[in-house]
């Protein structure tokens, strides 16, 4: 069993897309996930959801509609498990507001 520590990141989107995906053969534990706002002037908010596998047949979001303040970061620092096929997702209410950082630890 080999152990192998990932990164993950995106810069943010309006429109909900996947920043990683757990490959097959493969589970992972999401350590912890950053979400800082890098805008100086605005608030913006932060949907981040898990879907892929038979497990998670639908999305199921771990936050919806989260404010993120100007200049601030939101840490996640509760482990998520993940299998094969598994998808981290993310979208901001604005494009490049938000920086997604996640670090995973893959198994195989």
């Amino acid at each position: 069993m080999a152990n192998t520590f990932k990164s993950a990141a995106t810069g943010s989107s309006s429109t909900l897309g996947a920043f990683y995906t757990c490959p097959a053969s493969t589970t992972a534990v999401v350590h912890a996930v950053y979400l800082s706002n890098v805008d100086g002037t605005n608030d913006a908010t932060i949907d981040l959801s898990v879907s892929g596998s038979a497990f998670f047949n639908d999305r199921k979001y771990l936050l919806k509609t989260v404010d993120v303040p100007a200049d601030s970061t939101v840490v996640i620092e509760k482990p998520i498990n993940l299998g094969a096929g598994d998808k981290l997702e993310a979208k901001a209410s604005a494009n490049g507001d938000i920086d997604v950082f996640a670090s995973i630890l893959e198994i195989t």
